[in-house]
């Protein structure tokens, strides 16, 4: 197995694969070739289209083969396990009908990424074998993944017929779609909307009698203060914390006593400011806080401004924990399909909004999506999105606990955490 492996590539590749990985009946293989496309072609199409599509099918499965047992080498498997142990394990698991789907979504129109963590989580709960170790901890599953997608990106524009395959289905998935009721870009009634999720503070949050009477938001709000820095209690934590942590890569090596000193007075030289001030010198802004600080009612108090006409700039506010769980491929599909967002808008009227005018887009709640593998695409999602619309002012909330400043440091995010009511600032709520 690994000669071809290392040696096979293109139609080759996907021949071997064809002739030792999938042989399967005529029959089988078509039902193969369907679950595989079923996520970016009508499983009719897949079907007839089986003798198209097998060829650079084999050749995708081929290269993650390929990258996979790459991988164990990286980690220093031997060659005769790999043999023994991984090729029949392997042959099983491209055969899962689970993984076989996963693996077609990367020749889906606009895939950036497959989802490596179900597929990690197939292989450790389903494929395990005795008398051999798989290096769990090391390998990277990410890695795999996203060069796969990156190859499969080469194969699909290296084959005309299957270019031009999808982009016909897709063209009709559209035409398909927009013949269908459009969500709209309804500004007038979305402000309704807003007025009526965030204009009144949620008393009952803060007062177990039974009054009903509806304060303002607008009316309630205390403006709170930041400063531009990470705090020190990012390194004052229980010791299983810290670890846990530290083993995720959420947090950096120990700091010595004296280097924690010196953090905490860097950290309060830093000048308070309102945060609005903020906010308003920032294009992108990582808030941050610790639980009840005030996180998202800074940004229900911003979406109101616009509710208010006190800004024309149109405020979007995405809870980050919803946009998990829909499992939306961006945020604009997240804001046309309306599952867990306060409002749908059009994603092609969105679109064209987002180039051509401000916008305020708040994401809530970076900390709400435990999952790491999660939470990583998620930010991945953010940044991408910055980028693709630098006329739209980004926020995101995060608390302290857990927060991993680098990538947002990398794309450019300014970074502050909201420090405590202070004893004015306190009194002034209770007034």
């Amino acid at each position: 197995m690994l000669e071809w492996l290392a040696a096979a590539t293109g139609a080759q590749l996907g021949k071997l694969v064809l002739e030792q990985i999938l042989n399967l009946s005529k029959p089988v293989l078509e039902s193969y070739v369907q679950d595989f496309f079923r996520g970016c072609l009508d499983s009719g199409v897949a079907r007839l289209q089986a003798p198209t599509l097998k060829a650079p099918m084999a050749e995708a499965i081929g290269f993650f083969i390929q990258r996979f047992v790459k991988e164990l080498q990286f980690n220093d498997v031997p060659d005769t396990s790999i043999d023994h142990h991984y090729k029949p394990v392997l042959k099983r698991f491209v055969r899962d009908k689970t993984v076989c789907s996963i693996l077609g979504k990367a020749f889906e129109t606009g895939c950036k990424r497959i989802d490596f963590a179900q597929m990690e989580q197939i292989w450790v709960t389903r494929y395990p074998e005795t008398g051999w170790q798989f290096p769990t901890e090391e390998f990277d599953w990410r890695g795999v993944a996203k060069e796969y997608v990156v190859q499969v990106k080469g194969i699909i524009k290296a084959d005309p017929a299957l270019s031009a395959l999808l982009e016909t289905d897709l063209l009709e998935a559209i035409a398909h779609n927009t013949a269908q009721i459009s969500p709209g870009f309804d500004i007038a009634t979305y402000r309704e909307s807003l007025q009526a999720s965030y204009g009144y503070l949620k008393l009952y949050t803060l007062d177990s009698t039974d009054r009903t009477d509806a304060v303002k938001l607008w009316n309630m709000f205390i403006e709170q203060t930041v400063r531009e820095a990470l705090p020190p209690m990012r390194y004052e934590l229980p010791l299983d914390l810290k670890r846990q942590l530290q083993a995720e890569g959420q947090l950096d090596e120990d700091l010595s006593p004296e280097a924690l000193e010196h953090y905490r007075h860097e950290y309060f030289q830093q000048p308070a400011r309102k945060v609005l001030d903020a906010i308003r010198d920032s294009q992108q802004a990582i808030i941050l806080g610790d639980p009840g600080a005030g996180k998202s009612t800074l940004l229900q108090y911003l979406a109101l401004d616009w509710v208010e006409g006190k800004t024309e700039t149109l405020p979007l506010l995405v809870e980050l924990r919803e946009y998990a769980l829909a499992q939306s491929t961006n945020f604009l599909e997240f804001l046309h399909s309306g599952r867990g967002a306060d409002w749908q808008f059009d994603q092609q009227q969105l679109h064209r909004h987002l180039l051509e005018n401000p916008t305020l887009v708040m994401f809530d709640g970076l900390d709400e999506v435990f999952d790491r593998a999660t939470q990583s695409a998620v930010i991945d999602d953010i940044i991408r999105f910055a980028q693709q619309y630098p006329q739209a002012r980004v926020l995101v909330t995060s608390r302290i606990i857990g927060y991993n400043p680098e990538r947002f440091q990398h794309a450019g995010f300014r970074q502050f955490t909201i420090q405590p009511l202070d004893e004015a600032e306190i009194h002034e709520f209770i007034d």
